[in-house]
């Protein structure tokens, strides 16, 4: 079983009924390692984009303290779940932002999936994600 460094931030997202999730682990010097649907990868983000996430992950923590928001209602067959890990702390669903703070990251994740081109694939196009094993 391989150990995450405490200084890595994870993205999860946990897919639908329909389609299968993602997990991008983001290091501070920008190199990124991630799993879909379509399998494992590596990838580097730019400076500035990993800058940023760093920032506003500091900012925001402690990260188990980040609200979500009330009203959030999600497709059933499409409604995914995003959280971010990092060392001992985990977020709620960031992807319903309760606060500023939770809805800057939300906006980070976006764009880091964007940069590396991850998706949600259809579960008819892709394999499951492997076991988290940490």
């Amino acid at each position: 079983m391989a150990l995450v460094p405490l200084n890595v931030a994870i993205i999860v997202n946990s897919g639908s009924t329909n389609t299968i999730g993602y997990r991008i682990y983001v290091s501070p010097p920008g190199e990124v390692n991630y799993v879909d649907g379509k399998g494992s990868h590596q990838g580097k983000l730019s400076q500035k984009l990993t800058k940023k996430f760093f920032r506003d992950v500091k900012i925001a923590e402690p990260l188990s303290n980040l609200p979500v928001q009330q009203s959030c209602v999600k497709s059933v067959s499409f409604g995914t779940i995003t959280t971010i890990k990092l060392a001992d702390q985990q977020s709620q669903d960031i992807s319903c932002p309760g606060n500023p703070k939770a809805q800057i990251l939300d906006n980070d994740v976006i764009a880091i999936a964007k940069a590396l081109n991850v998706v949600n694939v259809p579960k008819s196009q892709g394999q499951p994600l492997p076991p988290q094993n940490f």
